[in-house]
């Protein structure tokens, strides 16, 4: 038998919360914090939802929608709009490097982010430098230290020429959650476009996924390593095509937001888990 509406939904947010409350669990946030937030979020959907059908938007609507408390969602609603977003402080190596993924200056033809001379020099006089591409970001800190710092994290590293290269930024102390935010917003995107997909007109959202069980262990590892090497590769060339439409919106006033992700994941099921039913499918 096929389980019911709201069986499935439940079942969708435990996929989604797992990983989620493992986060919220490891820095300390609790029960009561998530369940605050969970009002005000279910009392914003609500409030779009109605609006989309053109219902009158009260405080009973929406308890009774969300079944939140009327007296949380007076509460609620007069504070405003959640705008976590506008908290988070991002970090001086995240900004550096989504400028060096994005800017013209700072990639190469395929789209990546290029390896920079450390300082300009008569040799390198029209290409930017890795101390061109910190004082686009701050003028308070010396390039020099900022890149001895990210060698010894690993964030950056040195090639055969004395070239700084991209490394891994994202595990460089104190990154953490400043990567896990970026891969959260990515799982959020995928989410809304199956959304749009399932619920709204078309808007040319494509999504498409590869499932598989009971693999050996030395295939997923091929399977990796298949997905770092053609995943890059066509994800230098769109980030070039995405920088050069960044460009053009910029200049003309566009206001669309765009996002793309891969990702390659294997794990070993818990002992007696039910395996999920879409396994070992192809979907789009």
């Amino acid at each position: 038998m096929n389980p019911n509406p709201r069986e499935q939904v439940l079942h969708i947010a435990a996929l989604l919360m797992r990983p989620l409350v493992r986060l919220l669990t490891l820095h300390g946030v609790g029960l009561n914090d998530l369940v605050e937030l969970a009002k005000r979020l279910y009392v914003e959907q609500a409030e779009r939802q109605l609006q989309r059908e053109g219902r009158r938007v009260t405080d009973a609507a929406l308890s009774t929608m969300t079944g939140v408390h009327r007296k949380d969602v007076k509460r609620l609603v007069e504070a405003g709009p959640l705008a976590l977003a506008d908290r988070r402080k991002r970090s001086l190596l995240d900004s550096v490097m989504s400028l060096w993924s994005g800017d013209p200056r700072f990639i190469d033809e395929r789209g990546a982010p290029r390896a920079l001379e450390r300082r300009s020099t008569v040799r390198e006089t029209e290409q930017a430098s890795f101390e061109d591409l910190i004082e686009e970001v701050t003028k308070g800190v010396p390039p020099k230290a900022l890149l001895d710092s990210w060698l010894q994290q690993s964030a950056v590293r040195l090639d055969e020429q004395g070239r700084v290269c991209w490394a891994a930024p994202e595990q460089a102390a104190g990154e953490e959650l400043q990567s896990l935010g970026r891969s959260a917003r990515s799982a959020a995107d995928r989410l809304e476009a199956a959304w749009a997909q399932t619920y709204g007109p078309d808007a040319g959202q494509w999504l498409f996924s590869v499932r598989g069980q009971g693999l050996l262990d030395e295939d997923v590892q091929a399977l990796h390593r298949f997905v770092r090497r053609w995943g890059r590769r066509f994800g230098d060339r769109l980030n070039k095509s995405v920088t050069a439409a960044q460009a053009r919106g910029l200049a003309q006033g566009g206001t669309q937001r765009y996002s793309f992700g891969v990702h390659s994941y294997a794990e070993a099921p818990p002992v007696g888990a039910t395996p999920e039913a879409d396994s070992g499918e192809q979907s789009s």
